[in-house]
């Protein structure tokens, strides 16, 4: 079985269902190694899409009956990067695995399981992990102009290297230009950092496909070099293969296929395909043909040479997906834009520092920085749960009788927070608002997880996933826009407060229960939840993300987020006015589309009047509204 999303959870996460799984330390050593490896990659790529895409759970159906989790253990193999990373639990007979986001100050921007890029290193080809891998793309880039690719294996260019390392390259390159060998001839060179030798095994095609990737990507990653399929690697002695267990013409045919499916990355504008040769040379015993050894000459290449896709996931349309080798280099290599051309703005959130979706966050430097902004909307206090936005609240309490008393029942037991209060979360995250729903509010306190309290002015059958939706969409938003790196859920509690004011609790059975760690600890873990917050109400697309080649995050101004909060079922029309440069624009848009998620409107039934054509050019990609201008 292959990995789908479980749309039916009772969690306001993205689970994965994995299928079922053998488990324990024990039974799993003695199950058949091949099920074992498959059941393990499973889970893996499973771990590794969740980290890539804000967290979420992994469910598997314990196959194997009185396994206990306590007693047995879980027999997985886990790359140890990943292990701080998970939370385990039982959970009858399904085993579940909790994912928290990756964090990009692991020292790679997002997790993969194995980034198949080889290099040469002495006489060994090896895999490159994360952190070597983007060193190397790096240096690629940085070096790409030094490159000769045509002359790398030339005898002129081995001079410039290391003699001893000069001698053997040259001694390949004569070997590699013979026609014929003698059977059993003893090399007078060994392997090198630019020669390799395989001995053929009895499936001769199969023994090409599995090695020559791996040797290809890691002599041209390198310096070039040569690989002799038929030459032991231990005696340096040919052997070759039997002429009548080769099909030359077949053989040709699969290496060159193999190459050329090979994936490759470019950073340079000429995109040459991968050089290399292929020469069969003769092996011969008392005069007599008897089979050959098959030697092919790789040229450095210019740019990054794969052995095959990188293996690395993501969540995305609700399925699970490997990386593409171009989106995966260009993942990889994202970095926080050079803001030298801007001195007026200093970074709020570095890619350095944050998950592997989010992006570059700036603030201008005569504005609050992130820190103060919530301090200013979102105060954590010691000794008390602290409501907010106060005229909402207290407007809201003013509507709703019966709604003071249900917030203050339900916040008894806290004694230290901050509840915030929303007309619709869901509109604030861009979702459609629903009808029925008196306000949402947002419970941070300390030693709980974040609870989203929903409180409806009738039931109907969409309730609890409308709560469920806005719960899992805010998790979603706080992680990969506002950068969060901690253990994150969202309780999703929702009431009915009926019109005789008594207030009708509707959660209970289905909701789900989380490890203990994902509670929070300490204040500090609270403040850096709120600030992540900020990010996502206040973040907007940078017009500054053009001229600096990648997207960048600003924040509304106060005054901006004064305007944007307001209750627009009371405010049907709207002029926005300011200063050139002053955000109107920005702000217009974020109406608008708040307009759309309120009144469930179509773009004709928002109209924008806006003072000029190029004002108009700009708005209209938005496709948010219907637009008018009085100037050309």
């Amino acid at each position: 079985m292959g990995l789908r999303i479980d749309s039916n959870t009772n969690f306001p996460e993205c689970v994965i269902d994995a299928g079922k799984v053998i488990l324990g330390t024990q039974r799993r050593q003695e199950m058949d190694p091949r099920l074992r490896e498959k059941q393990n990659e499973i889970i893996l790529q499973a771990v590794c899409a969740l980290l890539n895409s804000g967290g979420g759970i992994i469910k598997a159906e314990i196959e194997n009956k009185g396994y206990n989790y306590e007693s047995h253990g879980v027999g997985l193999d886990v790359p140890p990067i990943f292990r701080s990373h998970l939370d385990e639990m039982q959970q009858e007979n399904h085993f579940l695995i909790f994912v928290k986001s990756w964090n990009t100050e692991a020292g790679v921007p997002l997790a993969t399981l194995c980034s198949n890029l080889y290099h040469r290193q002495r006489t060994s080809t090896d895999i490159m992990d994360s952190q070597e891998a983007l060193a190397f793309l790096k240096w690629r880039t940085q070096t790409l102009m030094n490159i000769n690719v045509s002359n790398s294996l030339s005898p002129q260019a081995a001079q410039s290297s290391v003699q001893y390392e000069g001698n053997t390259k040259a001694l390949a390159a004569a070997l590699f230009d013979r026609k014929r060998l003698q059977y059993l001839e003893k090399l007078n060179f060994p392997e090198s950092k630019h020669v390799e030798f395989v001995m053929f095994s009895t499936d001769v095609s199969h023994c090409v496909k599995d090695r020559l990737p791996k040797c290809v990507s890691a002599f041209a990653n390198t310096e070039g070099g040569y690989v002799f399929f038929g030459v032991h690697d231990g005696t340096c002695q040919v052997i070759g293969c039997e002429k009548e267990k080769i099909d030359l013409t077949s053989l040709r045919a699969s290496i060159d296929g193999c190459i050329k499916k090979l994936p490759v990355h470019h950073f340079c504008t000429q995109r040459p395909e991968i050089q290399y040769v292929l020469n069969f040379l003769e092996v011969h015993d008392k005069g007599a043909l008897r089979g050959y050894v098959c030697a092919i000459k790789v040229e450095q290449f210019c740019c990054a040479v794969f052995a095959k896709a990188p293996s690395s996931w993501q969540v995305k349309d609700n399925r699970v997906r490997q990386l593409p080798t171009r989106e995966w280099t260009a993942w990889m290599m994202e970095a926080d834009p050079d803001l030298s051309r801007c001195p007026e703005m200093v970074l709020a959130l570095s890619l350095s520092s944050a998950t592997p979706r989010s992006k570059t966050v700036c603030i201008h430097k005569n504005l609050e920085c992130l820190k103060e902004q919530q301090k200013r909307y979102f105060p954590v206090f010691s000794d008390r749960v602290v409501y907010t936005p106060e005229s909402l609240y207290k407007e809201l309490f003013s509507q709703h009788k019966g709604l003071r008393d249900l917030i203050n029942t339900e916040m008894r037991p806290f004694s230290q927070g901050i509840l915030i209060f929303s007309q619709s979360w869901a509109v604030d995250l861009g979702l459609q608002e629903k009808q029925g729903v008196i306000c949402d509010a947002l419970l941070i306190s300390q030693n709980n997880t974040p609870i989203l309290y929903t409180i409806f002015s009738k039931w109907d059958a969409g309730c609890k996933g409308y709560s469920m939706l806005v719960a899992y969409s805010l998790k979603q938003k706080l992680v990969n826009k506002g950068g969060y790196t901690g253990r994150l859920c969202i309780t999703p509690l929702v009431y009915v407060l009926n019109s005789d004011r008594k207030a009708q609790s509707i959660y209970g059975s289905y909701l789900q229960i989380y490890p203990e760690s994902y509670n929070f600890m300490t204040p500090q873990h609270m403040e850096a939840l709120l600030q992540s917050l900020v990010i996502v109400l206040l973040g907007f697309k940078s017009f500054l993300s053009e001229e600096l080649g990648s997207e960048v995050l600003n924040l509304l101004t106060n005054k901006q987020y004064e305007l944007l909060s307001k209750n627009l079922r009371k405010t049907r029309e709207l002029f926005v006015h300011g200063l050139l440069g002053s955000g109107k624009t920005i702000l217009a848009l974020k109406i608008m589309e708040k307009i759309k998620n309120v009144f469930h409107c179509e773009p004709t039934n928002i109209l924008y009047i806006c003072e000029n054509y190029p004002l108009k050019k700009l708005v209209r990609y938005a496709c948010l509204c219907s637009l008018f201008t009085f100037f050309s």
